[in-house]
């Protein structure tokens, strides 16, 4: 069952109040159309009635897939919490949600990323049935290899599924600060199929690469900055 809620919210071009529809929780199964909004970037999305001025409100959503068994929390980074504090809170709603859980019910996997498009990545990858920890190496392996360009505190790499072929991976860099898409990067299909194989036979180093549930090659590279 899909969540919302009745806000009363300040337009921030007019100042205008108007009470406004948001959602904390989106099932894919019972409201197929939210999925869709979310992909079209509608969800929480208002428009003001006074200036029709356009704009979204991000706040912490779940995105639940009982299809594909999978829970996938969406943290806006905002300032407000740090990254450490943001696990931390997610690691104990995750401890309550398997608490209530009946014993012979399987647990969903359970993934956490802090920006929408980061979420819709995620989606898209998922549906294509591509492994996320694999993907994430290969986005660490570009990183690693183009520092100088491509640095994590300024840029983000997105997978781009559509547009990817059964020969090429099609990457996107963008920009975190403007949000802008920039450079599009192409990764050999066989490489990641290799990487994958690899995942198959021993997924321990990826495993403790990218322990979980914030997947991310960015957010790796960010913190092993931080503690250097």
């Amino acid at each position: 069952m899909s969540i919302s809620r009745t806000v009363n919210i300040t337009c921030p071009s007019c100042g205008t109040l108007q009470d406004v529809r948001l959602y904390d929780a989106v099932n894919v199964a019972t409201d197929p159309e939210l999925k869709q909004s979310l992909m079209q970037n509608q969800l929480n999305r208002i428009e003001c009635t006074d200036c029709d001025t356009s704009f979204r409100v991000d706040l912490p959503l779940l995105y639940n897939d009982p299809e594909n068994n999978i829970l996938i929390h969406w943290v806006p980074e905002t300032g407000e919490m740090s990254q450490e504090d943001i696990l931390e809170e997610f690691e104990q709603s995750l401890e309550q949600m398997n608490e209530m859980l009946p014993p012979d019910v399987e647990a969903p996997r359970v993934r956490l990323v802090l920006s929408r498009v980061e979420l819709v990545e995620l989606i898209f990858l998922i549906e294509a049935g591509l492994n996320q920890r694999v993907v994430e190496y290969v986005k660490y392996s570009i990183y690693t290899r183009n520092m100088e360009k491509i640095h994590p505190r300024k840029s983000r790499i997105l997978l781009n599924v559509q547009d990817s072929t059964d020969d090429e991976m099609c990457f996107v860099v963008q920009d975190v600060k403007e949000q802008k898409l920039g450079q599009v990067l192409r990764y050999g299909r066989k490489a990641y199929d290799s990487m994958n194989e690899l995942f198959d036979e021993d997924p321990s180093e990826f495993i403790e690469m990218f322990p979980g549930p914030c997947i991310s090659a960015r957010q790796l590279l960010l913190e092993d900055e931080e503690e250097a």
